[in-house]
């Protein structure tokens, strides 16, 4: 069975005095399967300001919409690389795989 996952936003960091500028936003990374669920954190950091964003920046009253998790969830994604994003998602499955007493790939030194 294949391991579903869905990343959440679990926090926010603002600047208030740049308009509410996201200085830095944390995810619930959850992996799923079948009955077993397990999770991680993940966290990035956003350099610059609302001026550098231009006409990309969105606002926290945009952000609170429905469509604004997926926005911010692209933002982490895009901050950390996809390397990071897969790194993150096979923790999880290990996770899981420990939970079900799978066998893990490991290195023996003989």
């Amino acid at each position: 069975m294949a391991t579903t996952y869905i990343w959440k936003v679990d926090s926010l960091k603002t600047n208030p005095n740049d308009d509410n500028y996201i200085t830095e936003a944390t995810a619930k990374v959850y992996g799923t399967e079948g009955s077993v669920t397990k999770s991680t954190t993940v966290s990035c950091v956003f350099s610059g300001n609302k001026a550098a964003m231009g006409s990309d920046f969105k606002s926290l009253d945009d952000l609170k919409k429905e469509e604004g998790e997926a926005i911010i969830v692209g933002w982490i994604k895009n901050g950390i690389m996809d390397y990071k994003v897969a790194k993150i998602e096979k923790t999880i499955q290990n996770f899981i795989d420990i939970h079900n007493s799978k066998v893990i790939e490991t290195t023996v030194k003989a």
